[in-house]
């Protein structure tokens, strides 16, 4: 490239949209910030200005037609052109991302018009700085489920965290995919061919955890038979997963702290160093910041873990990803259960759609398998439901007519007399009769009585002694207590 073309002298941003509307956004967007921009609708004609004029950043959109953003950024690979570009797409997949950034792409943004002032900034930086950072050639395939804009920021964020080689803290509540995120950082970075170790750091008594980390030598302690390498040393030339880093007692935070900054591990009874090269990704479903400040968290160590970082949100804020996450796992359940593909009905899916998901994509994941595991193929709707999501929803089963009346009379109801009666009492034959009448239909079963009264085998064992003892058997009568009852006209 001549000193003409020099990016010291070229200011101008290229625009590559063939949309010509959200061109003219683009073009207008940041000429209102003083950015001067020469904008086109196809690569021919990109190819054509990037030859014959200086150009200090190039923005594309991924889709072009017959053609992408990825056959720019290789063609200008190819012809030597060290131009910083963005790419601007409403398509995001984590492969995509990584493939742009692999081919020189300095970003990757969601494309959408409220999003100019991101691009403006961006711009402002490319310009500002001498070189474009360049990151290895990775090729691999994996997907981050979801079509929303959170997704998509998040899908770009690990393709520029797979290329760095720094420490990511991955942050969200339990079942969000934070570990689903750190093994695709993994499987895009310069050390895919190397270890990817995970550990949960709540999960083993603090004793343990350390010798696991960064194990012992013979005889260090009792039991101590053999050597053991620890985990980080496991992981050498690759990523070691601390998960729930939260969790980490504060005395072996220290050591911890210790080996990032030394990049060495001392196994319990050495005295020996080893270096390790190791990269770190931890996650945790607490306010970590919080426990830093609070000092439930060492702070130096929250400040050297806490270099790249991303947020993933929970599924009640993206619901726009839940078709994709539905029809995902409930094609593998389907698979692995051996049965036909099946699809959810529409009021199944926008029930699906209203209900929070506490416990987020795992809790989906879990519940699209007990929709295979029922459903028989075709559509599936609110019968594959368990009772407490439906109660959440407001959809109880008829409650109203499958709960059954007083065993006594089914069409009068119930008065108070003026002189009292026994509750304790009346309450007890009600249970004793349909106890007695689920285990008859059960052939004296306890497991499928307790699940037919819709309650866990432990609840009923104790209730089963409340009314009868041990020695209660399905032929023992009911015995109601009576007390008036006041006629009712049959709705």
């Amino acid at each position: 490239m001549s000193d003409a073309f020099s990016r010291a002298e070229a200011k101008r941003v290229l625009i590559v949209e063939d949309d010509a509307d959200f061109r003219d956004v683009l073009a207008l967007g940041l000429g209102a910030e003083g950015i001067d921009t020469h904008a086109v609708g196809s690569l021919r004609e990109a190819r054509d200005i990037l030859l014959k004029q200086p150009i200090g950043a190039v923005v594309s959109d991924m889709r072009l037609g017959g053609e992408s953003g990825l056959d720019l950024l290789m063609w200008m690979k190819d012809k030597g052109l060290e131009i910083p570009s963005v790419i601007m797409t409403a398509f995001a997949t984590t492969e995509t991302t990584v493939q742009a950034l692999s081919l020189g792409a300095v970003d990757f943004l969601t494309k959408a018009k409220n999003d100019i002032q991101e691009l403006v900034k961006v711009i402002r930086r490319i310009l500002a700085e001498s070189a474009p950072g360049r990151a290895p050639d990775l090729h691999d395939t994996g997907e981050l489920i979801g079509v929303s804009d959170s997704i998509r920021r998040i899908q770009a964020l690990i393709g520029k965290f797979a290329v760095a080689d720094s420490m990511v803290l991955i942050t969200g509540e339990s079942g969000t995919g934070k570990e689903v995120v750190a093994r695709l950082i993994h499987r895009y970075s310069a050390r895919s061919k190397g270890p990817f170790v995970a550990v949960n750091c709540g999960a083993l008594p603090e004793n343990l955890l350390e010798s696991e980390l960064f194990g012992f030598e013979k005889g260090s302690f009792t039991g101590a038979n053999t050597m053991k390498r620890g985990l980080f040393e496991e992981a050498n030339g690759g990523i070691i997963l601390l998960d729930e880093i939260s969790e980490m007692p504060l005395a072996l935070q220290v050591k911890l702290l210790r080996t990032l900054q030394e990049l060495s591990v001392r196994r319990i009874g050495s005295s020996e160093e080893r270096p390790i090269d190791v990269r770190v990704i931890c996650t945790t479903n607490r306010d970590i910041q919080e426990q830093a400040k609070t000092g439930a968290f060492r702070q130096d160590l929250y400040y050297r873990l806490n270099i790249l970082s991303l947020e993933m949100p929970p599924l009640r804020e993206r619901r726009e990803d839940l078709p994709s996450f539905i029809n995902h796992f409930l094609s593998l359940a389907c698979k692995k259960l051996g049965k036909p593909q099946m699809t959810l009905s529409q009021d199944a899916a926008t029930m699906l759609c209203a209900y929070p998901f506490p416990g987020n994509v795992r809790e989906l994941k879990n519940l699209m398998e007990r929709f295979a595991a029922l459903g028989s193929g075709g559509t599936l709707g609110s019968e594959v439901f368990p009772d407490s999501i439906l109660a959440e929803l407001g959809h109880g089963r008829q409650k109203a007519s499958t709960t059954p009346a007083h065993p006594a009379q089914t069409r009068k109801q119930a008065e108070l007399p003026e002189n009292g009666f026994n509750l304790e009492a009346y309450l007890k034959s009600y249970k004793t009769y349909f106890i007695r009448k689920a285990l008859e239909h059960c052939g004296g079963n306890r497991t499928k009585a307790a699940h037919m009264l819709g309650m866990g085998f432990r609840p009923f064992r104790y209730l089963l002694d409340e009314v009868g003892g041990p020695e209660f058997t399905p032929n023992r009568p009911p015995t109601p207590y009576e007390f008036p009852l006041k006629e009712t006209s049959e709705e």
